[in-house]
């Protein structure tokens, strides 16, 4: 029979005076096992963001990413902008150099959007109905970009195209959605990928070019079909559906049948199963680890989840859930979509009329928290990493915090071992997560699916047997 609250309460503050130690096991990982950093950058690194400046956001919210301590936007000059005439580019609007003015102010690098076709300059004739997509033409437009990013002094990736089976080459070529061959599209996006890596390492061979789509698949049918062995890395959309539980899960299963002959994902269906997959891939393929790049990934309010429609609690729970998983997953850069609704509906830190949402100040909260860390590892939920209790522990110098959720909306309590006495709380907004003391002197806290930044803790077998203990679900 399920014990009340209260006297599991009780029950758990006993246990704790007793010095239990629960089995490390039940973690799969133990705190006292990754007691120095798995990795030498800052949390900060990794921290994107998708801007809207081409699409009508205002110049005036470059401010907010000074704010949210941004590292990274991804940003775009059209190619039918830089070059109106056929071979005749202009220099970057009088806009996009304001824009590289504060990046540069501000060590903010580009993640720059190469795209789409210029029927400007190129438009199609009877002997060329596709010269407007002209691989050869595409790559001097990205040798002109590299070339003006480079005198600006900013850093910068170059990334090709933007999901090109949705955005023009799928629609004007034809072939499978999937990249399945027969699929033309693809095909002569690859070639586009080749032409660009071969032109833009002739200039300069330090200049990082990637490649993009959105699902998961089409990275393996563009390596089939043959990727060129310079390229940089991979770019990619983890967008999830509508049965995913949150962003520890993909939106395709290992037996989806649409990605067939590949398998994607693991049988659980975690992202960091799909991350891994797709970089051990690149290695067997390219000879060499790919950098990974996510360049897109967010939710629209509203959208279905196995818990109800997605509101601005739940992403605000949503965003450093995805931040954090893609760091441990060793992504070089989330830019999260978007900062401003702009014309892709609610999925913006910003709504169109300039109000900050929840997920703005998730943001900021995640970068002041974490910012300065470096990630530790994972302590809680390696061996489930689609269900129940996670945890991250993170560490600067000598000081430890810990970033600590449910993945499901349950509410649990762990209750904070004697050498945590001194621990603080914030949630995902900012705002302090009360801990409670028992007259006994035991201390503990509430939390749910939202991410809770623990200060003050102490790695070790006291803290993996707080984690094992968490209550699954302390509603009525």
């Amino acid at each position: 029979m399920k014990l009340t609250r209260r006297a599991w309460m009780e029950r758990m503050f006993a246990l704790m005076r007793s010095a239990l130690v629960l089995p490390v096991s039940l973690l799969g990982a133990s705190s006292a096992e990754v007691d120095r950093p798995a990795c030498t950058r800052k949390f900060r690194e990794g921290l994107g963001l998708g801007v809207k400046f081409a699409q009508g956001e205002p110049l005036t919210s470059l401010q907010n990413l000074a704010e949210l301590r941004v590292r990274w936007v991804r940003d775009i000059v059209l190619w039918s902008v830089m070059e109106p005439v056929a071979g005749q580019f202009k220099p970057f609007p009088t806009e996009f150099q304001t824009r590289l003015d504060f990046y540069r102010a501000n060590d903010i690098g580009i993640v720059f959007l190469l795209a789409f076709g210029d029927l400007r300059a190129y438009p199609p004739t009877p002997n060329e109905p596709n010269r407007f997509i002209a691989p050869s033409a595409f790559a001097r437009y990205a040798v002109e970009v590299a070339k003006q990013l480079k005198a600006a002094g900013v850093r910068f990736v170059l990334e090709v195209w933007n999901e090109p089976h949705s955005f023009v080459l799928g629609s004007t070529l034809g072939g499978a959605w999937n990249g399945k061959p027969p699929s033309p599209w693809l095909d002569h996006y690859v070639r586009m990928v080749g032409e660009t890596v071969r032109q833009v390492k002739a200039f300069d061979p330090a200049i990082e070019v990637i490649d993009d789509d959105d699902m998961w698949v089409l990275h393996y049918w563009f390596l089939e079909a043959g990727l060129p062995k310079e390229l940089d890395g991979f770019a990619f959309h983890p967008y999830v559906n509508d049965s995913s539980i949150g962003p520890e899960m993909t939106a395709v299963s290992a037996d989806t049948d649409w990605t067939r002959p590949f398998t994607v994902v693991d049988a659980d269906r975690s992202f960091r199963s799909a991350v891994r997959r797709l970089r051990e891939q690149g290695i067997a393929k390219l000879g060499k680890t790919p950098r990974l790049w996510i360049t897109e990934w967010g939710w629209a309010i509203g959208q279905k989840t196995p818990f109800g429609p997605v509101t601005e609690d739940m992403l605000a729970g949503f965003l450093p859930r995805a931040f954090i998983a893609a760091e441990a997953a060793g992504v070089e850069a989330l830019c999260w979509f978007s900062s401003q609704d702009s014309v892709d509906g609610p999925m913006g830190l910003v709504t169109n009329d300039g109000r900050k949402r929840k997920t703005y100040v998730a943001f900021k909260t995640l970068a002041e928290q974490l910012g300065d860390f470096e990630l530790v590892g994972q302590i809680a939920g390696s061996k489930h990493p689609t269900s129940g209790v996670q945890a991250y522990l993170f560490r600067d110098g000598d000081r430890y915090r810990l970033a600590l959720w449910s993945i499901e909306p349950a509410i649990r309590l762990l209750i904070l071992p004697d050498v945590m006495r001194e621990s603080t709380a914030i949630d995902s907004v900012g705002q302090p997560v009360p801990i409670f003391n028992n007259p006994t002197g035991v201390n503990s806290l509430l939390f749910s699916s939202a991410p809770v930044y623990i200060s003050g803790v102490a790695p070790g077998p006291a803290l993996d047997a707080a984690l094992a203990a968490t209550e699954p679900d302390l509603r009525p």
